[in-house]
């Protein structure tokens, strides 16, 4: 009788614990991972591998490359210029992997080439290279934009 009882109040307590609620907020989360190229040419082979963690308690990442609106998943700006963002899609993420009782997290590699790098158009940068960084941010298909990160500075020689 005694291990009846004890059997009993024990079931309702596992189901309780296996009832967990998603506690990860619907707004993505980034974080810089790594980050390698600190020193490129300009035109070259050379790429600039950037490594973001990112959380998403929803798990709606992913915009369709096709659609209409204009709208990425990565957003970047380049610390020389005032031009805004340039948006980058995800690669295509697995429906059965989005869950969004779960929500879904991962590291991102985004890799840019040197190949469409340049210093700027002036004679100072043209003989001796330059130097920027990337604003990072991402949104989901919500468009709940994360928080932005910033890559160390990197040079471009020319």
């Amino acid at each position: 009788m005694k291990r009846y009882c004890i059997l009993l109040t024990m079931i309702p307590a596992l189901i309780f614990a296996s009832c967990t609620k998603n506690t990860l907020s619907k707004i993505p989360q980034i974080s810089l991972a790594g980050f390698i190229g600190d020193s490129l040419i300009a035109g070259s082979a050379d790429t600039v591998s950037i490594y973001i963690s990112f959380t998403d308690g929803d798990a709606d990442l992913g915009v369709n490359p096709n659609n209409t609106q204009g709208y990425y998943d990565i957003y970047l700006k380049d610390s020389r210029y005032d031009t805004g963002y340039v948006g980058y899609f995800f690669p295509t993420i697995d429906p059965s992997a989005e869950v969004s009782s779960k929500g879904l997290s991962g590291t991102i590699l985004f890799q840019q080439p040197a190949a469409l790098l340049h210093t700027r158009p002036d004679s100072l940068h043209m003989k001796y290279g330059d130097t920027l960084n990337y604003e990072i941010y991402i949104e989901d298909r919500a468009r709940h934009q994360s928080n932005h990160i910033t890559t160390p500075t990197f040079i471009i020689r020319p």
